[in-house]
Parts: structure tokens; C-alpha cells; sequence
């Protein structure tokens, strides 16, 4: 009796033990099933935040690549980033700005001038727009319902009736026709960049440096959305328009050289805490550049300091001279006073801190006045009708302004003024000449307009 209840609680000991051993192991299972189940939903999740910030990668090896490029980029200064970061950097800030309720700027409106650059009014509007040749007056019957509007896709328009260096030229986004009384006006609307394409070689030379077309293409840009920002041109719905007075536009039609360099720098401007500033450019300095105190300003923009500029000084226009007849000064004299009042005399009598004059005081029979403001003052020393001699020789015939505002004057009363200056243009901001000479030397574009443009900041405007 007691080996059978040996032998029965033997038993009973043995099959509980087994019972315990199978619940630890399940129990182990279950946690392991757990374990694993929880990784896989912390990988999923992980997998979707990095779907959800556009970092997707198919194996540890791209993982561990890209994390070498984070490494290489970081270790990049600002300074010496390559395009290809610059074009991913821009991009970025693109995201970012859209996020931020940024919004890409709106098309330019552009009033173009008729053969001539003479005025905004155009007697007939001719041409051809998707391979139809078209014609208008303000006399015809489609402007009974509105302005008329042209696209001519990716072809672009050609105007017959207007006349440019390049000959006819090719508009691109849409043309819009408005009746103005008895003549049209003939607005080309179009997105910014495109409008670049335009602007760039007719301003700077498509054989020049790729830095200094791409620093000519911030500049540009900088302008026009300056521009965009104000109250356009004066009595017309339009921002600029395609002369001087703004920036030339469509005198000559976009090259591989210029449109490579709106495409690099794209949406990049000028600017000083945040705002974009007036980026002024001209032709080659006098060996200094100016300050918008020649326009009359009180006190000069602090991004317009003048600064020493030696890199163009073997152009031929860092020096030059020009004799104009007494009779063609006492001309200029009588339209402004509109007097025949006898000339006696005119001299400077006032100059900027870059050496540029910034007031001249005439003297006629019956008084004196002063005639102020670079423009001004080029317009009436004009060296119409005269040749002008640079630095090396070159004989020029002059158009209706002098050269620049960096001069001296010598006079023959009664005979002549001789005039001896440097320089061609207003001498504001950038010299186109000498930013292509620093190129020369391995400049970047960054450097170029820092150079001449104190203290900005280069960004992208989207």
C-alpha cells in the first residue's frame, strides 16, 4: 500500500512538473512573440516618418552612403559650396518657403517701346503668332470687346512691327494689345526668369565670364522684383519697360551663354535685412564706384558704399575726352531756360565722395543756375554730334548723354569745353567690366556682388 502511494504521488509530481515546464515555455513564446511583434511596429513606424520627410532608403548600404554625404556636406563651408549644393540647397529652401506660405512671384508686365525706344505708343502692331500672321490698328474692330491677348506658346510671338538690334524680336508668355486713344500699347506678360532670358544679354555680353553673366543675372532679378514691388510705370498697367529707363529687354535675344546663367542663379536676389535693395549695374568705373547721392538722395543706401575698383582699369572707357562747340552748349542752355541768353561760362562746382560731378553752375548774361543730378548734367554736356576718344584710341561717335559724371572741364570761351572723364555709365553698384575681369581672376559670382554691394545677403526670393 505505501509503494502504491509512493508510486501515485510520483506520478502526480511528474505530470505537475510537466505541466510547469510547458507553461514556462509557452509563457517564453508569448514574450518573444511580443518582443517581436512590438519591433515590427516600431519599424513600421519609423519607415513612415521617414516616408513622411522624403528620406527613403532600400538597404543599410544607402543608409550608411547617405550619411556619408550628410558628413561631406557639413564639413562644406558657405563660401565654398558647389553649384550642386547650391541647386539642392535652393530647392530645400523652395520646400521650405512653400511651407512657410511663401508663394512663387507673380508674372512681369512689360511695356515695350516702339523701333527706336521713342515712345509706348504704337501706330500698328504686326506680326506672327502660331504660324498666322497678324495685324492691328486702334481703329480695328476686336478692340470694341477689350484689349486683345496673344499666346504664342513655346514659339513665342515675332513682331514684325517693331525693330531691335536682334531685328524683329520674339516675345514669349502672352502679348496684350490696348487701345490708347488713336495707337496701341503693347504689354508683354511673362514669368520673371523668362523676362531674365531677355534682359541678361541685351545688358551684358554673352561672350563674357559665366560668374559675371550669372552676378549680372542676380542683379537683374533683384531690380525687376524691386520693381514688381513698387507702383510700375507711371499711367500704364505695367511694371517696366524694356528701354534704359528700367532694363534693356529683347534688344537682343536670349543666348545659350545668358540662360545658363538665369537657370544657375534662379530665384536668387540681392538682399539687406530682408529686403531686396536697388541693384544698380553699369558699364566700367572711372576707378571708383559711386553712390545714389548723384540722383539727388540725402544720404547714400549703406549698401552703396563707394567702393575702390581697379579691375577695369585697361578698358578702353576707364579714360577718355571729347571737345564740344560753344554753339552746341548754348543750345542745351536755351532749351532749359527757354531764353537766347548769352553762355559765359560753365563749371562744376560740386562733386561726390567717389569724384563724380553732382552739380554744375552756368552763367548767361542775365544770371546763373545750377544744374544737378548725374543725369542731368551728362544730358547737357551731350557730345552729340562729336567724337569721343578712349584709353586706346577708338574713335566713337557721342549720343545725347555724356559718357559718365567723372570729369573735368576745360573752356575756350565762345569756342569749346573740353572735356576729359572716365568711365561709362552712372558708376552705381556693379561694373559690368570689371566683374568680368574678376571672373577672370576666379572670382565667383557671390564674390563679385559682395564685392561691390556692401553688406547684402544673397537668397532666394520664393
Amino acid at each position: 500500500l505505501c509503494m502504491k502511494k509512493t508510486r501515485f504521488f510520483y506520478g502526480t509530481n511528474c505530470l505537475l512538473l510537466a505541466f510547469l515546464g510547458w507553461g514556462i515555455l509557452f509563457n517564453t513564446a508569448l514574450e518573444k512573440q511580443i518582443l517581436q511583434d512590438g519591433n515590427m511596429q516600431s519599424s513600421d513606424m519609423h519607415s513612415s516618418d521617414m516616408q513622411s520627410d522624403g528620406v527613403q532608403s532600400d538597404d543599410t548600404q544607402s543608409n550608411h552612403m547617405q550619411s556619408d554625404d550628410m558628413r561631406a556636406n557639413a564639413t562644406q563651408t558657405d563660401d565654398v559650396q558647389t553649384s550642386d549644393m547650391r541647386d539642392e540647397n535652393m530647392e530645400i529652401s523652395e520646400k521650405n518657403g512653400a511651407e512657410e506660405g511663401k508663394t512663387t512671384p507673380k508674372k512681369i508686365r512689360v511695356l515695350l517701346m516702339d523701333s527706336g525706344y521713342r515712345s509706348y505708343e504704337h501706330a500698328e502692331v504686326s506680326g506672327v503668332c502660331k504660324g498666322k500672321v497678324f495685324s492691328y490698328t486702334a481703329d480695328s474692330q476686336e478692340f470694341e470687346s477689350g484689349p486683345v491677348t496673344l499666346n504664342g506658346g513655346k514659339k513665342g510671338i515675332e513682331v514684325t512691327s517693331i525693330e531691335r538690334q536682334c531685328g524683329n524680336p520674339v516675345y514669349y508668355g502672352k502679348l496684350e494689345l490696348i487701345r490708347n486713344g488713336e495707337s496701341l500699347n503693347l504689354i508683354n506678360e511673362l514669368s520673371l526668369e523668362e523676362y531674365l532670358k531677355g534682359v541678361v544679354p541685351s545688358e551684358m555680353p554673352p561672350s563674357y565670364e559665366e560668374q559675371a553673366l550669372m552676378a549680372q543675372a542676380v542683379c537683374a532679378r533683384t531690380y525687376a522684383w524691386k520693381q514688381m514691388q513698387g507702383e510700375g510705370v507711371s499711367g500704364y498697367p505695367a511694371d517696366v519697360d524694356d528701354s534704359v529707363s528700367y532694363q534693356v529687354y529683347g534688344n537682343i535675344q536670349p543666348q545659350e551663354s545668358t540662360s545658363e546663367a538665369v537657370e544657375e542663379t534662379k530665384g536668387l536676389i540681392l538682399t539687406r535685412e530682408g529686403e531686396p535693395i536697388e541693384a544698380y549695374y553699369f558699364s566700367t568705373s572711372a576707378g571708383a564706384t559711386s553712390t545714389d547721392e548723384i540722383w539727388g538722395a540725402e544720404e547714400a543706401a549703406p549698401y552703396l558704399k563707394s567702393v575702390v575698383c581697379e579691375f577695369d582699369e585697361n578698358s578702353p572707357w576707364r579714360e577718355w575726352k571729347v571737345t564740344i562747340p560753344w554753339e552746341n552748349l548754348q543750345q542745351k542752355v536755351s532749351e532749359r531756360t527757354g531764353t537766347q541768353e548769352k553762355l559765359l561760362s560753365v563749371e562744376v562746382v560740386r562733386k561726390n565722395e567717389s569724384g563724380a560731378a553732382i552739380s554744375l553752375q552756368v552763367v548767361t548774361e542775365s544770371g546763373d543756375f545750377s544744374v544737378d543730378q548725374e543725369y542731368e548734367i551728362r544730358k547737357l554736356l551731350s557730345p552729340q554730334g562729336c567724337t569721343i576718344t578712349e584709353k586706346d584710341g577708338t574713335e566713337t561717335d557721342g549720343g545725347s548723354l555724356l559718357p559718365s559724371a567723372y570729369f573735368t572741364l576745360k573752356q575756350k570761351k565762345g569756342e569749346s569745353v573740353e572735356v576729359t572723364g572716365g568711365g561709362y555709365g552712372h558708376g552705381v553698384g556693379m561694373s559690368q567690366t570689371a566683374a568680368n575681369e574678376m571672373a577672370k581672376e576666379a572670382y565667383s559670382f557671390e564674390e563679385i556682388l559682395k564685392y561691390f554691394f556692401n553688406g547684402i545677403t544673397i537668397e532666394s526670393m520664393v
